[in-house]
């Protein structure tokens, strides 16, 4: 049953040790482009230091910040769903504008690295509004019980033009980079990149579609599923994971 775990200070205690943790709300987007024969996905690297997922390879995201939720990101982000989702969608669009470059918004605006709010601002100034309705509600992960940072993350799927350049912050994100979904497997497999369990799932998805359209069709068909993987302690003393529908998912303290 169960996954390999590999953040390695988890190894450190037993998960009833650590003090549960509530879940912090967190977006993330997975943005696709069309190249000859198929796709790619964005994907960066995030900081060694990081606290979270130091070095690994990740979609562009990060924690729903208090500016998403208040007049700003109302300002500056157009959604026409949901008004209790907007903060989740807003955050996904700046964090895709801060972490890479990527600005969704309906014509083009220089923020010349900007970030919170001051990014909002100049969106509104410049007459431009980011477009929340482009983004695909996909999945919904949260982080195992008995880890020290935990997130409630939404997973965004979203097409970008043909061609689409993405350049890294260089401070929390580093080595931006569009490869298939195939390849970027390749690179985890071979120990080149290092991704976590919920990124290697998410490029499991896309690689089992044949294009962009087939991976929108299929974020659209169905809602977006909440996940919470458990840990656990296998028989060889090592930590795995334990996802829904795995047997013994149940057996596991969660």
């Amino acid at each position: 049953m169960g996954t390999a775990y590999r953040w390695p200070y988890i190894r450190l205690v037993e998960p009833a040790a650590i003090p549960d943790v509530v879940p912090s709300p967190a977006a993330t987007v997975i943005a696709l482009r069309r190249v000859s024969g198929g796709f790619e996905v964005l994907l960066v690297r995030r900081a060694r230091e990081a606290r979270f997922m130091g070095g690994a390879r990740v979609f562009p995201g990060g924690g729903v910040d208090e500016v998403d939720r208040g007049p700003a990101a109302s300002a500056a982000v157009r959604w026409s769903g949901d008004p209790d989702e907007l903060p989740w969608r807003a955050a996904a669009l700046r964090e895709l504008a801060e972490e890479a470059g990527l600005l969704l918004t309906d014509r083009p605006v220089s923020v010349d690295g900007l970030s919170g709010a001051g990014l909002y601002d100049a969106i509104v100034a410049a007459g431009a509004r980011f477009d929340a309705d482009t983004l695909v509600y996909l999945s919904n992960w949260v982080t195992p019980r008995g880890l020290p940072r935990r997130f409630d993350a939404r997973f965004y799927v979203v097409e970008v033009p043909a061609g689409t350049v993405a350049v890294s912050d260089r401070v929390e994100v580093y080595d931006a980079a569009w490869v298939t979904p195939a390849a970027a497997i390749a690179a985890a497999e071979e120990g080149a990149w290092y991704v976590e369990h919920p990124t290697r799932v998410h490029l499991e998805m896309l690689a089992a579609e044949s294009g962009i359209d087939e991976v929108l069709a299929m974020a659209r068909s169905r809602p977006a599923e909440r996940i919470e993987p458990r840990i656990y302690l296998d028989e060889a003393g090592e930590w795995s994971i334990a996802m829904p529908g795995d047997p013994g998912y149940g057996e596991v303290t969660p």
